[in-house]
């Protein structure tokens, strides 16, 4: 999956771009590979992510890993899981994904994606409702669901779904109040689009002898992020 996330405020604007690989096994993601690009006024070099059940594992400027190391162990809990989403769209769980598409409200043919015949469907969907249907949503929202005007944000959404019912492209955006008693509004939009469904990707996990544990990097001072 190929992805670029546009955000800003008050007539500004930014943008981001990541690159993500996944591997399948008995129906459900068992390991993603995340990669953030870094852009040409960028002066940092990308990072990237391991995620496997109970594990994410770093390798970049905001884990720095002490000599002799290739990777940072940056977070350890058995609640860990890794999945495959696009700006808040659960692609990899089929029961997320489906929560999604029950909120269709239009759908057109979307042209050739993945060298795939592809049909659009559009809709909108609160932020209250991705968190119940979605494990994907509720691990990057927080422990507590959304309530009162965060419950209510509303995503607006656009699936490119092939012959097969796999996504070939995700397109989302949102708005949401930053600051009590304020207009200011931060937006966001990300188009991602993904290719190679059905391939066959090994993700290892990284062995012992390369990783640097959690307290080997405690006093970088990037460490708080971890």
């Amino acid at each position: 999956m190929s992805e670029v996330t546009t955000w800003g405020r008050d007539g500004e604007k930014h943008s981001s771009r990541r690159k993500t690989r996944t591997e399948f096994g008995k129906g459900t993601v068992t390991a993603a590979d995340v990669r953030h690009v870094a852009g040409s006024d960028d002066p940092q070099p990308p990072v990237r992510f391991l995620t496997f059940k109970g594990r994410t594992y770093c390798q970049g400027w905001i884990c720095p890993a002490p000599e002799g190391k290739t990777w940072v162990l940056f977070y350890e809990d058995k609640k860990t899981r890794p999945f495959l989403t696009a700006g808040g769209i659960d692609i990899g769980d089929p029961a997320a994904l489906q929560a999604v598409l029950a909120t269709t409200e239009a759908k057109r043919p979307g042209g050739v994606y993945d060298s795939t015949r592809t049909t659009i469907h559009q809709g909108t969907i609160t932020y209250a409702q991705l968190y119940k249907a979605s494990p994907a949503f509720r691990d990057q929202y927080g422990s507590k669901p959304p309530t009162g005007r965060n419950a209510k944000v509303k995503l607006s959404w656009r699936l490119w779904l092939g012959k097969d019912q796999l996504v070939r492209r995700v397109q989302t955006s949102w708005t949401e109040l930053i600051a009590n008693g304020t207009s200011i509004r931060d937006f966001h939009v990300i188009d991602a689009r993904l290719t190679g469904w059905g391939a066959k990707t090994d993700i290892p996990v990284p062995s012992a002898d390369e990783t640097a544990k959690q307290g080997d990097w405690k006093d970088s001072p990037n460490s708080a992020l971890s």
